[in-house]
């Protein structure tokens, strides 16, 4: 496994991506770069660290030729087609002020059809360390409650939810409790990087399967 950060960028990209001449804005270019590279030094396949790269993922996806994965929100249109057709996904975010439709149209998705949204926008634990909090730890219980909090609204304003999907990056660690607390399935970010890593570097079989 390689781990590059991608100097320079200071922010995901968000609308417009390209610039008035035609050329993608300093920040889409600078992942496009990235991902090149790494294909480059022999990576198999990508998986980026924000749910909110999903914006760039048809153009990062069209300079690389190998599997790229920018957002837990690719994920949607699977959950749907494994859920009841009156039954949507509960989207737990970071920031549900931030998260647009841009965002989920550029990966098949829709806000607006069949997904709910929560975010932890009042959450002073995930702020102190997250989008800008300089804190670099957590209280475990406190995030985890938080999360649970938001579901909880969540569920409240739409009983249909039968999915969650945790599209910040930082919240995988909470999908065991999650479940357990809600008994809905969780997706979250690492199921997906392990879905993709099985697709590069299949399971060996031998003898009965």
């Amino acid at each position: 496994m390689l781990i590059r950060e991608v100097k320079g960028l200071e922010d995901n990209p968000y609308p417009p991506l390209l610039k008035s001449d035609g050329t993608y804005s300093a920040e889409v270019q600078l992942c496009i770069d990235a991902a090149a590279q790494m294909e480059k030094d022999g990576v198999r396949a990508i998986a980026m660290c924000c749910g909110f790269f999903s914006l760039i993922q048809p153009v990062v996806a069209e300079h690389v030729g190998i599997p790229i994965m920018t957002s837990p929100l690719m994920m949607i249109p699977i959950i749907h087609q494994l859920l009841r057709s009156h039954e949507s996904v509960l989207v737990v975010t970071a920031a549900a002020r931030l998260l647009s439709n841009d965002f989920f149209q550029a990966v098949g998705a829709d806000l607006n059809d069949r997904v709910t949204m929560v975010g932890l926008d009042n959450s002073a634990c995930f702020n102190a360390m997250c989008m800008g909090g300089n804190k670099q730890s957590f209280e475990y219980e406190e995030l985890r409650d938080d999360v649970l909090a938001a579901i909880a609204e969540g569920r409240a304003r739409d009983p249909n939810i039968g999915a969650i999907l945790l599209e910040c990056t930082t919240l995988p660690a909470f999908a065991a409790e999650l479940r357990e607390a809600t008994k809905l399935p969780v997706f979250d970010f690492v199921a997906f990087v392990e879905w993709m890593h099985r697709a590069v570097v299949p399971k060996q079989h031998s003898g009965y399967i």
